[in-house]
């Protein structure tokens, strides 16, 4: 594995250049690094070689002999080969959400990377969302009391869902979201799930967490929307806290008090995966200690169970453990 004060630059490799692997791109190259990309889109290709802070790999593995970051921005289902490639180079791996789509796939995967030693993140990269980030805190700090609810959701227009990703996968794609924001803002594990599904896009899903604290998380690409996004409500026996994540908003309304607080946060569209690249190339450059609050490859494979388990809760139509 690499080790992490010796790395003198990032050398990263872009697997995939679709919606997420062009931020990702545009990311590395604004800290100033060369960046390779593979991708067999010959248009890609052609227009890629142009510019001179990139290197364009037709071959994978010579991609992956040259790299020292594999950043894998492929669609959800072909994730597991990537990461696998990437870690038996031993190369360090951010892997875009849904990890993978299968609890089988994950555990092979980690069981890989912890054979190989090597470190392999998941850009969650709502977890640096500013609304989130500062309900998190605010839960944190005891502003709500003891929390009664929590309430995520996942909404994805449907066309643009089909366009984007063939419809394919939505528990894993929105779920991955929804679920792992709600786990980390009350800073508890899920350990049951109890799900009501219309169809494939379409879930409500009661979950309970460890301390018996209830969750609810809808998950909805079904209909046309002029909004996508997630939102999130919390309540406490202090009061509630209310995300409007797509106009930057975060209201709190206390209880007993007339006037709810209003926040504008920092616009997301730009902001969640440059800070995401940035913590992953400082932790390797030795800048920093940590990479919080992005998951590795642990926390990332029980999610992976969790919507597993979710999926085998619409089959059962029962309360399902985790």
């Amino acid at each position: 594995m690499l080790e992490m004060n010796k790395i003198k630059e990032i050398k990263p490799l872009i697997i995939g250049i679709g919606v997420a692997g062009k931020r990702h791109l545009e990311a590395q190259l604004n800290l100033g690094f060369i960046t390779g990309v593979y991708t067999t889109n010959p248009q890609t290709v052609k227009s890629l070689r142009k510019q001179k802070e990139i290197i364009v790999f037709e071959n994978l593995e010579d991609g992956l002999d040259w790299a020292n970051l594999v950043h894998v921005c492929t669609p959800d289902d072909t994730h597991s080969e990537f990461v696998a490639k990437a870690i038996k180079k031993g190369k360090t791996v951010i892997c875009e959400k849904s990890f993978t789509t299968s609890f089988k796939d994950a555990l092979f995967l980690q069981n890989l990377a912890h054979k190989h030693d090597i470190k392999v993140f998941v850009g969650q990269n709502y977890r640096l969302t500013p609304t989130f980030v500062e309900i998190r805190k605010r839960v944190l700090n005891g502003q709500l009391g003891i929390i009664s609810q929590i309430e995520t959701t996942y909404f994805h227009d449907r066309n643009d869902y089909q366009k984007r990703y063939q419809g394919k996968n939505f528990l894993y794609t929105g779920g991955s979201h929804a679920v792992d924001l709600a786990s980390w803002i009350v800073g508890e594990r899920i350990v049951s799930v109890q799900v009501f599904s219309e169809n494939e896009l379409k879930y409500n899903i009661e979950v309970e967490f460890s301390s018996g604290l209830k969750g609810n998380i809808k998950l909805d690409a079904n209909s046309p929307r002029s909004l996508s996004g997630t939102d999130l409500i919390i309540q406490g026996e202090r009061g509630r806290l209310v995300s409007y994540n797509k106009s930057d908003k975060l209201l709190f309304f206390g209880y007993g008090n007339e006037k709810n607080q209003t926040m504008i946060l920092p616009n997301t569209k730009s902001f969640t995966i440059p800070s995401e690249i940035k913590i992953i190339d400082d932790y390797l450059l030795g800048k920093t200690t940590s990479y919080s609050p992005l998951p590795e490859i642990n926390e990332a494979v029980y999610l992976i169970k969790i919507l597993d388990t979710i999926k085998q809760a619409i089959f059962s139509g029962k309360n399902e453990k985790v």
